[in-house]
């Protein structure tokens, strides 16, 4: 252990005067994790399994590190507490981490105020989760003791489902949460947050199982219980402007859609429309932040978001509510009149689709209409309001050719042909 003193300090071996140079004192350091965790609670959000303690003095000089593992802890009623001895009056600056599981390796105030931790897995907290404390430029009083309370690296978001205003014939089961854009890694004392996509968990922190049965649970009537998701903190602040409604907080591509964390739920779902398969889901995204311009996840902060589906739950088609992995309880796709048909130059005919369900994704196209000059020449045509359909007006014999594509769950498509002066 080295200490910094004045070399007039040599000379008071047996003797201090507080004028002339600080005293040394024993000084109790105390790592304090907060509030002792429920059962509920995982992981738990106070166990600590080893820490690291640096102490600077007012030059920035490494006067004392320690690294103490899992073999050699000693808590009192769960805080870590470390016994050094420093001088009266001076300021020091104490910097804290529970539960890293190595020797922090940083020996100037430099390293240590921009290191960066890195985790194996999303929920890599076996050990107890990272915490991490700073107390600077703060001089020893005569009680002997400084307290450091722990702040857990991690943010935690508290979901729930309130499903009161679901209709009664929908079946709305959560099979499993995932956090999306979820960091690999922190800063371990400054504000931290990740640049790009490669910086996160291919797949990030999940429930599954019987992990999420709270969720299929009520607590109450319509209101189901609470299932905890953990990701370590990613400041991305305010990447949008004058976005009033949920709908607009998106990004769909880009470095903000891989950087930005987000909640995705996976639920089995049916109603007398639609209907999940075996292995696809109804998928619910929202992101996470402190407003709809703002994507702060920001450590030992607790976010509580409880969903609330309405209806049949599926009021939105988008990245936010994404049927794709749907079929529709009752399908229909029927061409009319006919794939093939006839009709004399200078009639107008209609050829049209019909689809099941009605809000199905759909698009057709006159084929090489637009593009070749001299199938333009033979007929126009107009579309029908729904756009299922159009009316072909005929000019001169000659072939038309209308493609028609229904999306999902129908996914289906086909050619309808128009023989003019057959």
């Amino acid at each position: 252990m080295k200490k910094y003193l004045p070399v007039i300090g040599l000379l008071l071996a047996a003797a201090c005067s507080r004028e002339e140079t600080p005293c040394s004192a024993p000084v109790r350091i105390v790592l304090d994790p907060g509030i002792p965790a429920t059962r509920a609670a995982t992981p738990d959000e106070t166990l600590i399994t080893d820490y690291n303690l640096l102490i600077f003095n007012a030059f920035g000089i490494l006067e004392e590190k320690i690294y103490i593992p899992r073999r050699q802890l000693l808590l009192q009623e769960g805080k870590a507490i470390h016994t050094t001895s420093l001088l009266l009056d001076v300021p020091y600056s104490i910097y804290a981490v529970a539960n890293l599981g190595y020797e922090l390796p940083c020996r100037s105030l430099e390293e240590v105020q921009q290191y960066r931790f890195h985790l194996v897995y999303p929920d890599e907290y076996s050990r107890g989760m990272v915490m991490a404390a700073r107390m600077e430029n703060t001089a020893v009083g005569h009680s002997g003791t400084f307290t450091l309370p722990l702040e857990r690296v991690m943010a935690k978001v508290a979901l729930s489902i309130d499903r009161s205003a679901l209709d009664a014939d929908v079946h709305f089961q959560v099979e499993e949460v995932v956090v999306g854009g979820c960091p690999a890694s922190a800063t371990l004392f400054q504000e931290s947050r990740i640049a790009s996509g490669s910086e996160t968990f291919s797949v990030g922190f999940s429930q599954s199982g019987r992990n999420v049965s709270p969720l299929n649970t009520d607590t109450e009537p319509g209101h189901s219980g609470t299932v905890n998701l953990y990701l370590l903190e990613n400041c991305q602040g305010d990447l949008l402007e004058n976005v009033t409604t949920p709908q607009g907080r998106v990004f769909t591509h880009g470095t903000y859609s891989e950087i930005c964390s987000y909640v995705e739920i996976r639920a089995s779902y049916h109603s007398p429309r639609w209907d999940s398969q075996a292995g696809n889901h109804l998928i619910y995204r929202f992101y996470l932040g402190e407003s709809l311009n703002n994507f702060d996840v920001r450590r030992n902060t607790l976010y509580s978001i409880r969903v609330k589906p309405t209806g049949d739950g599926l009021s939105e088609d988008s990245w936010r509510v994404d049927k794709s992995g749907l079929t529709a309880t009752k399908s229909h796709f029927q061409l009319h009149p006919a794939a093939y048909n006839e009709c004399a130059s200078g009639e107008d005919f209609r050829i049209w689709c019909e689809v099941e369900p009605p809000d199905t994704p759909f698009y057709l196209e006159p084929l090489a209409h637009d593009d070749d000059e001299e199938v333009a020449k033979l007929y126009s045509y107009t579309l029908d309001p729904d756009g299922h359909g159009l009316t072909i007006h005929t000019w001169k014999g000659g072939t038309a050719v209308v493609y028609f594509q229904a999306g999902p769950p129908v996914n289906r498509d086909t050619l309808a042909m128009l023989v003019i002066d057959p």
